[in-house]
């Protein structure tokens, strides 16, 4: 007989320097060299907090806690906030408080927080939060409760993952697992680099191509381990998260700040000539691997010689103009059309995360080739009366003909009404109904019935 041991989950430690100042990263280093001398492994948040991971069972965690504040304090002489937790994100709201969470407690410690604190989780807006807040729905506990269908429906996918963040679920491990080594690049130069700004000079087209070689494979990741090999043999390891739509200017820059870092706590090897200090190799490999659709990135998927020079063309616009004005598409949640899709600054700002599934309600697919029309129709009856469309969704007569630009064009076949009501707890509440009409001259439009009147919103090919 086989006797399977379930071991123990492990928590997650969080730290943060409540008044660190967030571009130092290079004084930053120190810190996560004493968390080094703690524990095997560090992932750094942002500059001034970072995780650890903690085996359950393994010892006091109060104490681990009180030795980790103590060392950073005689380090950098400033106040340390430390959280457990058995998930990341109950981590970080614990660390905001100096609070160790009882292994199984998550969902207990959450229940009470303040909804506000779903802005931690990187998810949802603090518009959305005062949105709860209003519908009476002002702890983590009480939205976690609500339907989750409701929530998508109203909110979006990224607020529903944000609900299983309260409920103590949807957790990652903090610890991940080795990067395929063919997704891992390297940098082995004939001449090892003796300063930071050798090493800097090769951490741009290294990191191009890191992230030439995700895309390629679809894929993109939210963590990168910088690894730094000197001529002593040392090797000096960090990782970093990082956004989903990071850009190699990006990464190339938390490379430097890693080698500023740990280059400004002393040369890597103490002691020793320059050539056992010299770093001989750079290496970076991805962790928490995604998909492109999942992460919604990509601007015309596959980066062919033409997509290059369009991306070259788009940053030099960035230059002349700002780097806001410059801005991508890309499939979002909701009913209506101008829902449908959303807008980020290309290569600044997050794209939005692709739709989880139908949008209850929502237009099914395809949609209109041309949107954003809205110029004023009319639809009549075979007698030439309007025709109206009831709050059931029920039309008052047959539609036989539309009214457009002084012209009337019959209509060959129609499909709905299809009655819509949205927000109806908020003050931008709506009621409207769409109506697909097929029209004698070849054309087909989307109809929509609000406010007394109808609008034409998109026109099919």
């Amino acid at each position: 007989m086989t006797v399977r041991v379930r071991r123990a989950p492990g928590r997650v430690l969080v730290m943060r320097l409540p008044d660190w100042d967030g571009e130092d990263a290079a004084a930053f280093e120190p810190v996560l060299e004493a968390l080094d001398l703690l524990t095997p492994y560090v992932e750094v948040l942002e500059i001034g907090s970072a995780a650890v991971p903690l085996r359950a069972g393994a010892g006091n965690e109060a104490a681990f806690c009180e030795r980790l504040i103590d060392t950073v304090a005689g380090l950098v002489g400033q106040d340390c906030l430390t959280g457990v937790a058995d998930g990341l994100f109950a981590a970080v709201l614990a660390a905001r408080d100096g609070r160790i969470v009882p292994p199984g407690g998550d969902a207990a410690f959450l229940a009470g927080r303040d909804i506000t604190d779903l802005r931690f989780t990187g998810l949802v807006e603090p518009e959305t939060c005062e949105t709860l807040r209003h519908l009476g729905i002002d702890t983590l506990g009480t939205f976690r409760d609500l339907p989750p269908q409701a929530v998508a429906e109203r909110f979006g996918a990224p607020v529903r993952r944000a609900q299983l963040l309260a409920a103590g679920r949807f957790t990652r491990p903090l610890v991940p697992r080795p990067a395929a080594p063919e997704l891992t690049v390297a940098e082995t130069p004939e001449t090892p680099y003796e300063t930071v700004e050798h090493a800097v000079f090769a951490a741009r087209p290294l990191a191009e191509r890191l992230l030439r070689v995700l895309d390629e494979r679809n894929l993109t990741c939210t963590r990168v381990t910088v690894t730094a090999r000197t001529g002593s043999g040392l090797e000096r390891r960090r990782t970093w998260q990082v956004d989903p739509a990071i850009t190699a200017a990006d990464l190339s820059r938390r490379v430097r700040w890693q080698l500023e870092g740990w280059l400004a706590a002393g040369p890597l090897v103490h002691g020793g000539d320059a050539a056992a200090n010299a770093v001989t190799s750079l290496e970076l490999a991805p962790g928490g691997l995604v998909g492109l659709v999942q992460a919604g990135q990509g601007l015309w998927g596959a980066k062919t010689a033409a997509a290059v020079k369009a991306e070259a063309a788009l940053r030099h616009a960035q230059s002349l103009l700002g780097p806001e004005s410059v801005r991508i598409a890309a499939p979002a949640d909701g009913r209506d059309l101008d829902e449908r899709y959303a807008s980020a600054a290309w290569e600044v700002e997050p794209v939005p995360a692709p739709p989880s599934g139908p949008w209850p309600g929502g237009l099914p697919d395809p949609l209109p080739q041309l949107t954003g029309t809205g110029e004023d129709v009319e639809v009549l009856d075979a007698a030439g009366a309007p025709v109206t469309v009831a709050a059931r969704g029920d039309l008052s007569a047959t539609p036989a003909l539309v009214s457009l630009g002084g012209r009337r064009i019959r209509i060959t076949a129609w499909a709905g009404p299809w009655p819509v009501a949205e927000r109806w707890w908020s003050a931008e509440a709506r009621r409207y109904a769409r109506l697909q009409v097929e029209l004698a001259d070849g054309s087909a439009a989307l109809l929509v019935r609000e406010d007394g009147r109808w609008r034409a919103v998109g026109w099919y090919d």
